[in-house]
């Protein structure tokens, strides 16, 4: 059976200053499979947490909102990031959308494992399929610095999009926000992926959200500062 976890927790930077966490996610079920999406306002903007939250509630709502007999794995993911960035853009009520900018990671699957992504932003999604760690995000082009995001960009190019199947037992979907990625050398990322799994399975999945939790609250880098956000699906062991 597939199974869904998430988790955020507010970085010691924003605890220090009394400030809210910028950082989102929702984990819902969706046709015997699930729809998890994670979101980071930038955290430069003045409503960047509102940015976040409405980002993560509209993935969800246009994913929802598809009729059940249709091809939902057919539909072009341009067309859908589209669909998710109207969304966003018609319930953020300022007219400079810029002040609610915010990163989004989404992943849809279905019960029978076809899993499909979009990201527009920082942050990092990890597929393992057949016990192969893949990086679904793809580097950044151009400078280090370049801002991808809801509220600053309009173009499908500002997106990446991916699809894989989860159908082994230690299969599994990863998205994390940059206060996680960054802190991940990528020849640490399939030993990082194999812990997660491995962790989450032993747990009820209120355990695997009290886990997370726990682990992102005392996350192991010193000096961490960031909002942090990790959600999961993944098979169980017993499918």
């Amino acid at each position: 059976m597939l199974r869904a976890v998430g988790a955020s927790v507010t970085g010691p930077g924003h605890l220090v200053r009394g400030e809210d966490c910028q950082d989102a996610h929702s984990v819902r079920g969706w046709r015997g499979g699930w729809i998890v999406a994670v979101a980071d306002g930038l955290g430069s903007r003045t409503h960047a947490a509102r940015g976040a939250r409405v980002a993560v509630q509209s993935a969800q709502a246009v994913v929802r909102g598809w009729r059940r007999d249709a091809a939902w794995h057919d539909r072009p993911a341009r067309d859908v990031a589209a669909e998710i960035h109207r969304r966003w853009t018609r319930a953020i009520p300022w007219h400079d959308k810029s002040l609610a900018a915010t990163t989004l990671l989404l992943a849809i699957c279905d019960a029978r494992g076809r899993a499909r992504v979009w990201q527009i932003g920082d942050g990092l999604i990890v597929g393992v399929v057949n016990g192969t760690v893949r990086v679904l995000t793809p580097a950044r082009p151009g400078f280090g610095n370049e801002t991808r995001a809801l509220g600053v960009d309009k173009a499908w190019s500002a997106w990446q999009s991916a699809e894989l199947v989860l159908s082994a037992p230690q299969d599994m979907l990863l998205l994390m926000t940059d206060g996680i990625a960054d802190d991940i050398a990528p020849g640490l990322i399939p030993g990082f992926a194999s812990a997660v799994r491995s962790a989450l399975g032993k747990r009820s999945r209120r355990g695997a959200r009290e886990w997370l939790r726990r682990e992102l609250t005392h996350w192991a880098t010193p000096a961490h500062l960031d909002d942090k956000t990790l959600a999961a699906i993944f098979l169980d062991k017993t499918t």
